[in-house]
């Protein structure tokens, strides 16, 4: 929602040691106009979007309009990210730990409809919270198309129909998975600088 911790943590990187200028939207409260939500996004050379409460997020972007202007402004070319949520807003479906927030009983995450930018399912943090890769795969073998898991410092970064990983730690990387037959395959992506055709991805579980 609208953190001013997490405010502050991104101004303090982003503004104090980078010397970007930083503007916030806060959806919960001051910017629920769409011309002012418009102008803030238009006026930014890039857009990153924090961790959180992904299914919270999505509605409330759905609600003001935001989903149309991202889909519109990424469309145009304008660069986004994010971690956490703001990593696999942008995807077709996502891993999230919606429920947690929601404090649904012994449910630790579960199957989120995101913005469709990508082809792909997405789950952050493969590497840090033990129990996400495992729960991942379970939703993975019931799910269609191509799942990608991202280790906590790795990133998957995607230009037009091409990507490449990077990662700020040797051991970490990205772990692939899909369905070929009755199967559910695992196959681990370590970090590389070229880039590479997304549709090789999603060719794996035609294999």
């Amino acid at each position: 929602m609208d953190n001013e911790q997490y405010v502050t943590a991104v101004e303090e990187t982003y503004r104090d040691r980078l010397g970007c200028t930083v503007d916030v939207l806060r959806l919960w409260s001051e910017d629920r106009w769409l011309p002012t939500i418009v102008s803030k996004l238009e006026s930014a050379d890039l857009i990153y979007v924090g961790g959180g409460n992904t299914k919270s997020m999505l509605a409330k972007w759905r609600e003001l309009g935001v989903d149309r202007e991202l889909r519109r402004l990424v469309s145009a070319g304008k660069p986004v990210g994010g971690l956490s949520a703001g990593a696999i807003c942008w995807f077709r479906v996502g891993n999230s730990d919606w429920p947690q927030f929601e404090q649904v009983p012994n449910v630790l995450t579960a199957r989120l409809d995101c913005l469709g930018l990508v082809d792909l399912v997405a789950c952050p943090h493969t590497k840090n919270e033990s129990f996400r890769l495992q729960e991942f795969k379970q939703m993975m073998a019931t799910e269609t198309g191509v799942g990608i898991g991202l280790d906590d410092c790795c990133a998957i970064q995607i230009r037009d129909s091409h990507y490449r990983l990077l990662s700020s730690r040797s051991e970490v990387g990205a772990h692939l998975i899909f369905r070929r037959g009755d199967e559910l395959a695992h196959e681990f992506l370590p970090p590389h600088d070229d880039f590479r055709p997304l549709e090789e991805l999603n060719r794996r579980h035609e294999g």
